[in-house]
């Protein structure tokens, strides 16, 4: 693949770097910065295109990107789909739009966070030898039957919810990954975050769902709570995971969540 990206953006001179678990891409950019460069493709899911993005000058770099991950859910909601030459002609042609990023405890995230079960989900996937769209099936149904939910407070703005929650979703974009629509009319550009509520209810109502998720309507379903805010706190009652863009944080007892307003160019379709 690395070869046809190449290829594909001739004239454009590249510099291939790897990213590593350890470090991120700091290292790699800090090479193609060494290198000139200042326009950067981040190649792979979510959590690749997290690891590149947070560590961009919002002044004078670029970001583009290639969908060769898990879920591409961020990708996905500004256009790219699971095609290369459509993706490298998206980078070529170079519209730019100015887009916000959010930060939890201080954790820099460009798609979405989630309090609850996807970060259980996200754990099992990383731990699993398993990759891809069955990987995140398998997780969910070996968690679905275990203690799956938490008891908390929500702030938003000026508003408190108390509650039982399944999970409760912070986004910038709309998209989980795979087409799972979690934010409908989630915009990254409008200095705001979109917070999704998801209730303790019977379990087999989330799996009749599933419907309403992958056709974009999970905000019709009554025990789904969606608002648009500038400020979000969580305090669940007891040790509770976080997840972001599909990485899994250090759990917290106060999840304090920040925007921050067009702080990253992005090549969008």
């Amino acid at each position: 693949m690395l070869h046809k990206i190449e290829s594909g953006l001739l004239p454009f001179r590249c510099l291939i770097a790897s990213t590593s678990l350890e470090h991120g891409a700091l290292n790699a950019i800090e090479k193609a910065r060494r290198a000139g460069i200042h326009q950067f493709i981040a190649v792979g899911g979510d959590g690749t295109v997290q690891s590149v993005a947070t560590n961009l000058d919002r002044e004078s770099e670029v970001l583009g990107l290639v969908m060769a991950g898990s879920g591409n859910g961020f990708a996905a909601h500004f256009g790219y789909q699971r095609n290369l030459s459509q993706n490298l002609d998206i980078i070529r042609k170079g519209r730019r739009q100015q887009i916000d990023q959010v930060s939890v405890n201080g954790h820099r995230f460009v798609n979405l966070a989630g309090v609850g079960f996807d970060a259980r989900v996200a754990d099992l996937v990383r731990s699993s030898k398993q990759r891809g769209f069955l990987a995140y099936l398998k997780a969910v149904a070996q968690l679905m039957f275990t203690d799956i939910f938490w008891t908390g407070q929500v702030y938003l703005d000026k508003e408190q919810v108390e509650g039982q929650f399944l999970t409760v979703v912070v986004a910038n974009a709309s998209i989980f990954g795979y087409g799972f629509s979690i934010a409908k009319g989630a915009q990254a550009d409008d200095g705001l975050m979109t917070v999704v509520l998801v209730e303790r209810v019977a379990r087999i109502r989330y799996l009749l769902a599933l419907p309403f998720f992958f056709l974009g309507q999970a905000h019709r379903l009554s025990w789904i709570k969606v608002r648009t805010v500038s400020r979000v706190q969580i305090k669940p009652d007891d040790l509770t995971p976080v997840q972001t863009d599909g990485e899994l944080l250090m759990a917290a007892m106060t999840y304090d969540f920040q925007i921050e307003p067009r702080s990253l160019t992005l090549i969008t379709a």
